[in-house]
C-alpha cells in the first residue's frame, strides 16, 4: 500500500508531464461546444413542434369525413404514398 505522500508526489509527477491546452484553445473548444448545444436545442425544438403538429392533427378527427379533405397533414401523407408507389413501381419496371 503506498503511503499518501508518496501518492500525492506521483500524481504531482504526473500531471507534469501533461500537455494542457492553451488559454486560447480552452476558450475556442467552449465557444464550439456552447455553439453546438445551442444548434442541437434549436433542432430539437422545431423537431417538437413538427411531430407535435402532425400528431395533433391526425389525432384531432371529430369529424374525420370532413378533416380528411381540409386536412394538410392528411393529404401530404396520402401523396407522399402515391409517390412512394409510383417511384417503387418505375423503379421496378427499369430493372
Amino acid at each position: 500500500m503506498v503511503s499518501p505522500f508518496k501518492f500525492l508526489q506521483e500524481v504531482r509527477t504526473e500531471t507534469q508531464k501533461v500537455t494542457w491546452p492553451s488559454r486560447r484553445e480552452t476558450m475556442i473548444t467552449t465557444a464550439m461546444v456552447f455553439v453546438m448545444v445551442a444548434v442541437a436545442s434549436v433542432f430539437f425544438l422545431v423537431a417538437d413542434q413538427v411531430i407535435r403538429v402532425l400528431v395533433t392533427s391526425l389525432l384531432d378527427m371529430s369529424n374525420w369525413q370532413a378533416n380528411l379533405s381540409n386536412n394538410p397533414v392528411v393529404f401530404v401523407l396520402i401523396g407522399g404514398l402515391i409517390a412512394a408507389g409510383t417511384f417503387y413501381m418505375v423503379r421496378a419496371r427499369t430493372k
